[in-house]
């Protein structure tokens, strides 16, 4: 067996939790193989349990230390690193837990996993110019309707369990967390000046945010939020939002559709 081949075979032993490796290694003169195979098997799997309480750490706080030790286990056990950077292998913590008992009842803690994921994706999202606000003032007064919106490669927008960010906040700080509660509120997050960020948006924002990065223009969007809040104040609610996009960085791109 060429060496290559029996590094690959060690490395999938390693990760397959898989000792069939054994019989092509030898003992060495201090302990045997199994001994030593276990050292690596076991330093793999702590690594990688310290990438994710460096990825989750005020989720870690939240649901102790024992609970997010078993979490770390059972997800290790059912999501071996398929990626050479480990920064991407927690990646699919917040859905393991939605998708595995215990975890997919605790709502509080599922959120907050994806509030911490958010933000990590956020901060390593690629980069991308922003367009600023003086973009605006160069389109014409009936070019408004066509206009259409490219965003950030770290915007993202999530439903999350009422009361999560402060949640997220108080951990953060060392201090004792607010209780969640009843229903759910809407978040942004993005990265500007090499920070992450969030904040709350209302469901006409939300809605409007949705609509724009789905390719809709500014006219179409006005038109479906007067549907859905029969209210003739949308086209300067809609233009506040504008603003407040291009001031978060938000927004990379104008064009005019056809």
């Amino acid at each position: 067996m060429k060496l290559a081949e029996l590094q690959m075979r060690f490395q999938a032993g390693i990760v397959e939790d898989d000792n069939a490796i054994l019989a092509s290694i030898a003992d060495s003169r201090r302990t045997d193989r199994a001994t030593l195979f276990e050292v690596y098997h076991d330093a793999y799997r702590l690594r990688l349990a310290e990438f994710l309480s460096n990825d989750f750490p005020v989720l870690r706080v939240h649901i102790g230390e024992e609970a997010f030790g078993r979490l770390v286990e059972d997800y290790i056990e059912s999501a071996p690193s398929r990626q050479p950077n480990a920064r991407w292998y927690g990646t699919r913590l917040p859905d393991f837990m939605q998708e595995t008992a215990p975890w997919r009842r605790n709502r509080s803690a599922i959120d907050l996993a994806r509030f911490e994921r958010a933000l990590s994706d956020a901060f390593d999202a690629p980069d991308a110019p922003i367009s600023t606000i003086d973009a605006l003032r160069e389109i014409c007064d009936e070019d408004w309707p066509r206009l259409a919106f490219e965003f950030h490669p770290s915007v993202r927008i999530l439903d999350l369990e009422n009361g999560t960010a402060q949640i997220y906040a108080a951990l953060a700080e060392e201090e004792e967390a607010p209780a969640t509660q009843q229903g759910e509120e809407a978040f942004i997050f993005w990265r500007t000046d090499g920070q992450s960020f969030y904040r709350p948006v209302a469901d006409d924002e939300r809605m409007a945010m949705m609509e724009a990065r789905r390719g809709k223009i500014f006219g179409d969007i006005c038109a479906l939020l007067v549907f859905q809040r029969n209210d003739t104040g949308v086209t300067q609610r809609v233009a506040g939002f504008l603003s407040q996009w291009f001031a978060d960085g938000l927004v990379t791109r104008l064009s005019l559709s056809d």
